[in-house]
């Protein structure tokens, strides 16, 4: 189904309301989407977004200029709404916008360019991880895979086998952000026909109320202490170092010990103070110049922030009955559906117009 066949839908006013869920995706959903006990809430983060980028091309007239723009507004609205985000984490977003940009501007077919994107979103944030991992860590953290591997094999009766255990880690991992990306792709492409068929008949958007929805805070909640960055660095350093002594016994496992332990505390030294401040400077001079041209869509996209809150309470509740993966994508497509007919129910609606076998 074509965008073109949802007689008085205002297309633009869409792209904007997918642009502001996406940036309400970015700055605080993932509290939600915690919320359903989902393993691997990073992955679902990124997979909504796959999935608004999808709707926005799907919805959009250029859609490669839409996306880009969808991508720098909500750059700046995470950067509002979360100051304290990481740089990390707007290179994911960033990359994402221009990946989906370069693909569905170019690509005909909407499913094959959702395809390509939830395979490239989702093999960015994996590779994302382990290149942090090896450069703060070095070649040790790999030996030492190697070296528990070997041994975990050798007590399981196993041989030397062709493929390394770093080798085996790295198919196993990168194997499931594949999986996780065909299927984040698959969904990417078949959403939108799901969401043109139910907002023919849509259902009455839900009122903007000062009242709890009843859903968990949107606001990204403060990490638990063991879940922080820095907890969970120091205890892959100590681990690595346990396993350096183990498979270097007497003062050469001491050394090679001394040694990523002096790179870890350089990385650590580079980044908090060369790299970070220079990066921030250079994101906040991108502030100043595009919020002078977005400005107004910024706006609107944080005045649309407590119509999606009310949007999204509503789709929480209806999604009870479901649970996990099951209950997210029941959740997404009902808080899209709401969203976006929130500009065009005037025209008169049966609250009943969503399907009800999502």
């Amino acid at each position: 189904m074509k965008p073109a066949d949802l007689d008085g839908l205002d297309r633009t006013r869409a792209v904007e309301r997918l642009t502001a869920l996406w940036a309400l995706n970015e700055a605080g959903l993932g509290g939600l989407i915690h919320a359903l006990r989902v393993p691997f809430t990073g992955i679902v983060v990124g997979s909504t977004a796959v999935v608004l980028i999808a709707l926005i091309a799907f919805f959009a007239e250029r859609k490669a200029k839409a996306i880009l723009k969808a991508t720098v507004i909500v750059l700046l609205v995470k950067a509002a709404a979360s100051p304290h985000t990481p740089l990390p984490a707007y290179a994911s977003v960033a990359f994402q916008g221009v990946a989906g940009a370069a693909l569905f501007g170019f690509l005909p077919s909407l499913r094959l360019g959702a395809l390509l994107l939830g395979l490239l979103a989702l093999w960015q944030g994996a590779a994302q991880k382990l290149l942090v991992m090896t450069i703060l860590y070095g070649k040790s953290l790999w030996e030492a895979v190697d070296a528990v591997g070997r041994w975990m094999l050798e007590r399981m009766g196993g041989g030397p086998g062709e493929l390394s255990p770093t080798g085996w880690f790295l198919v196993f991992y990168l194997g499931y952000y594949t999986i996780a990306g065909l299927i984040t792709g698959w969904l990417a492409g078949a959403i939108p026909g799901e969401i043109a068929q139910a907002l023919k008949n849509p259902p009455p958007a839900p009122p903007v109320s000062s009242e709890d929805p009843g859903i968990p805070s949107l606001a990204p909640a403060r990490k638990p202490w063991w879940r922080r960055a820095p907890f969970r660095a120091g205890l892959v350093l100590a681990v690595l170092l346990g396993v350096l002594m183990w498979v270097y016994p007497g003062q050469e496992g001491w050394v090679r010990g001394a040694r990523v332990f002096a790179r870890a505390l350089v990385v650590l030294a580079l980044w908090l103070w060369v790299v970070r401040p220079v990066g921030m400077a250079l994101f906040r001079r991108f502030r100043r110049r595009e919020q002078g041209v977005y400005g107004a869509e910024v706006s609107r996209a944080l005045e649309d922030f407590p119509a999606l809150r009310q949007a999204a309470a509503t789709a929480w509740r209806q999604s009870e009955a479901s649970s996990g993966f099951r209950r997210w994508k029941y959740f997404l497509v009902r808080v899209i559906v709401l969203a976006l007919a929130g500009d065009s129910t005037s025209k008169g609606a049966s609250p009943d117009g969503l399907p009800t076998d999502l």
